[in-house]
């Protein structure tokens, strides 16, 4: 008996080793190889001040691709609106600047979360001029700089924002 135990237990192993092995295989090929950056910044104790900026560096070499830009947020259940104005200034390499506002709506009117989580931490994300293809006109270190849009002097329940640039399809 305790032999047949043994052996069933270490078929029960080489079968999850095997199904671990297939979600391995499905993560890596489910991931997006389009993406050219992808970084996020954390807000210390989820306190975003309105005067705080955060600033991405995105290092462009390819100019004739289209490619769309995403903003990532994560909140906590602390997050006390449904949703998140911010203001985006792009820098080119030669110093130009676009500004563009953003809304991301986190919650429905009844305010449950819309993005995915668990734990009381959401994430979500929204494409950057309505989910337009640009092209950067010239390579070099493009710098986004993303400022917090609302009334509070201090944002409660912002855990980290981020930029994420892909290729088009």
């Amino acid at each position: 008996m305790l032999v047949r135990i043994q052996i069933k237990t270490v078929e029960e192993m080489r079968n999850s080793l095997f199904m671990l092995g297939i979600a391995l295989l499905v993560g890596l090929f489910g991931c997006n190889f389009d993406s050219i950056y992808e970084k996020s910044e954390d807000i210390p104790k989820e306190e975003w001040n309105k005067n705080e900026v955060i600033k991405f560096e995105i290092p462009v070499t390819d100019t004739i691709h289209g490619y769309r830009i995403f903003v990532n947020v994560r909140n906590s259940n602390e997050y006390p609106y449904s949703n998140l104005f911010l203001f985006l200034t792009t820098y080119s390499p030669q110093g130009k600047s676009v500004k563009d506002t953003l809304e991301m709506t986190l919650a429905d009117d009844r305010g449950k979360w819309l993005g995915s989580g668990f734990g009381g931490i959401w994430s979500s994300e929204t494409a950057l001029r309505n989910n337009t293809v640009i092209r950067f006109p010239s390579s070099g270190i493009y710098r986004i700089e993303v400022v917090q849009a609302m009334r509070d002097d201090v944002l409660r329940g912002i855990k980290d924002i981020g930029i994420k640039v892909e290729r088009a399809k």
